[in-house]
């Protein structure tokens, strides 16, 4: 396994059409940020070794003053600790802080925040079209 930081706005434009196109849920708003590829949210994509296809990414972002762990893998590539390794590297170059709160919105985030170190996880669901609620972790 191979993986980079980058913020979106340098990704390569092939890339981030792969990653909009293969490692998103489609109409999530990740989605639209790769197709846009024009924000400085930064973003650890993780290739796979033998064919350096991307198979995964992490990213974070600051929403309701509170830092994010997003991240997509690959179906073919869960469950081998590549969103770890994502988070991992994200804090190694500051873009995450373990001694502040972390919000995540899906289930299986809220493990691996506690798992990298954090304390304070929120987690987030969407309650209609445009309403998040923090639900018990």
């Amino acid at each position: 396994m191979i993986a980079e930081v980058l913020l979106l706005n340098e990704l390569d434009a092939e890339l981030a059409r792969y990653c909009a196109a293969n490692l998103c849920r489609p109409g999530s708003e990740m989605q639209g940020e790769f197709r846009r590829h024009r924000t400085v949210t930064p973003v650890s994509i993780a290739y796979d070794g033998d064919n350096a296809q991307p198979v995964g990414w992490v990213a974070t972002h600051f929403w309701r003053g509170l830092q994010t762990i997003e991240g997509f893998t690959h179906p073919d590539y869960r469950r081998r600790g590549i969103a770890r390794i994502g988070v991992q590297l994200l804090l190694a170059c500051y873009h995450l802080d373990k001694a502040k709160a972390v919000s995540v919105f899906a289930p299986e985030c809220v493990e691996l925040a506690y798992s990298c170190g954090w304390t304070d996880v929120r987690f987030w669901q969407r309650f209609g079209p445009s309403e998040w609620r923090e639900v018990r972790a």
